[in-house]
């Protein structure tokens, strides 16, 4: 009897640790005045900033961003470099508030649409052998400006990932709880 017990809570332990993850919760939409209509659009993906203590998420947050537009929507991506040495050149920071410099931005890189975010909060995965593990968790933010909108749309979205069926297993990393909540936010803004 004892066997089937230790057996049945081993199970109900790798059960539950792999049921952690959450689905990708959206809120605070706010859609531009008229819809984007991102397929096949000239977009622009800006800068993300990273999640404090995290800046490299921003980076990452902005390959995912790009690499889920072209394969959803087929867009014609402006190269990051391209949009790297524009923003060297003329250094704007995005503001839902400023569209006159989004404006001039997206004609500078021939853009139909700008895209920029920023990564709220990460947390990543942790493991002490003295606490419960950490799940990793991502908060992030999608902003989009369509040329001759009068607003921008904004999307804000968190996740909490898995954690590993055991500590042997891969980690759980930024990217594989930014993805889909990344994707899912993108579906929200068009």
């Amino acid at each position: 009897m004892q066997r089937i017990t230790c057996s049945a809570a081993l199970l109900c332990l790798l059960v539950m640790g792999g049921c952690t993850s959450t689905a990708p919760i959206v809120s605070n939409v706010r859609q531009a005045p008229k819809p984007l209509n991102l397929i096949q659009a000239r977009v622009a993906v800006l800068s993300f900033t990273g999640a404090p203590d995290y800046p490299e998420t921003g980076r990452v947050a902005r390959e995912i961003a790009t690499k889920l537009l072209v394969e959803r929507c087929e867009i014609s991506p402006i190269s990051s470099s391209m949009v790297d040495t524009y923003l060297r050149e003329h250094p704007i920071t995005p503001s839902e508030l400023d569209l006159d410099a989004l404006k001039t931005a997206a004609q500078g890189l021939e853009a139909d649409i700008v895209i920029w975010g920023a990564v709220k909060q990460f947390t990543p995965y942790r493991f002490d052998r003295l606490a419960p593990a950490t799940p990793p968790y991502v908060e992030l933010r999608l902003f989009a400006f369509r040329v001759g909108h009068s607003g921008v749309a904004t999307v804000t979205g968190r996740k909490q990932g898995g954690l590993p069926g055991t500590i042997w297993n891969r980690q759980p990393t930024f990217e594989d709880v930014a993805q889909p909540l990344i994707d899912r936010l993108l579906s929200a803004l068009h």
